[in-house]
């Protein structure tokens, strides 16, 4: 992945490499696969032969805004609700440059409101999302809670895109160390997702935000991955505003390494601890 990214090829040829790559994650047989249009955005829906009734995760993938689409995402989503017994939602939102901020969050609330017209309560659904889908997951959130509606029951970020400046001190102590993603790439993509917004705008940058109101919280994020400083200082802006947050610094590992569940065992292991988390673990 790095190599190829790093060498900035088109958004179509980036589009189609990635989604080859992430094909590669195969869908449990186990988990069946349907789909279905709400409004404007399509869904994915996964669901374990065995899981959780009336539970439902809505879960936005990553892709730096701008990958991810086109059902690249299934097989990961089908492992996930596998490995957390629980229906998974998979929308795929509107991608950039094509469409700017705040298209895929508006994407996300349609999902949301959807989940919720099909009968599963409000406080039922887990937000959770990897890399540019854990800030547009926390964006999501936020959103939410400035309607005025009803919350998520609990939201899960792993290794979030929070801050779209790149100011993050690890974004370059970490750049060589982190096998997964340059950062020049995310530093072309934001412009597409952005428009004409500035970088530290809170829709588009979450960790600028208010970020009180939300519900309880679960980060992983590797150590040696570039947006390490993303998750650490989300998590001190959190918890200083009175939100139940855990983070979870898994050493030597990369960005979005939960992608590797049921291969590779900090992975999976990783992954547990999402279920109990989301399960209402208190010793998590």
């Amino acid at each position: 992945m790095k190599p190829f990214l790093a060498a900035h090829p088109p958004v179509s040829l980036q589009r189609a490499w990635t989604k080859a790559f992430t094909q590669s994650i195969r869908k449990p047989r186990a988990v069946q696969h349907h789909s279905r249009q709400f409004g404007a955005v399509p869904v994915h829906i996964l669901q374990p032969t065995s899981g959780a009734p009336g539970e439902v995760v809505l879960f936005l993938h990553g892709g730096a805004y701008v990958l991810g689409g086109d059902g690249a995402y299934v097989g990961y989503a089908g492992q996930m609700a596998q490995a957390l017994g629980r229906t998974i939602w998979l929308p795929e939102y509107r991608l950039a440059p094509e469409h700017a901020y705040p298209a895929a969050v508006d994407d996300a609330l349609a999902a949301f409101d959807a989940i919720v017209d099909n009968g599963i309560a409000p406080e039922n659904i887990i937000l959770m999302g990897d890399s540019a889908g854990g800030g547009l997951s926390l964006a999501t959130a936020l959103a939410l809670r400035d309607r005025g509606g009803p919350q998520a029951g609990a939201l899960v970020l792993m290794s979030p895109w929070t801050d779209l400046t790149m100011s993050g001190e690890s974004v370059q102590r970490l750049a060589r160390r982190d096998p997964f993603i340059p950062s020049t790439w995310g530093g072309h993509a934001r412009i597409g997702y952005a428009g004409e917004r500035p970088f530290d705008d809170p829709g588009l940058s979450p960790l600028f935000a208010e970020l009180n109101g939300l519900p309880r919280t679960l980060v992983q994020v590797g150590s040696e991955e570039i947006l390490l400083s993303d998750s650490i200082r989300l998590v001190e802006a959190a918890t200083g505003a009175g939100v139940d947050i855990r983070c979870e610094v898994y050493d030597g590992l990369w960005h979005d390494f939960q992608m590797q569940v049921g291969l590779l065992p900090d992975a999976t292991r990783a992954v547990t601890r999402i279920r109990r988390f989301i399960n209402g673990d208190a010793s998590h």
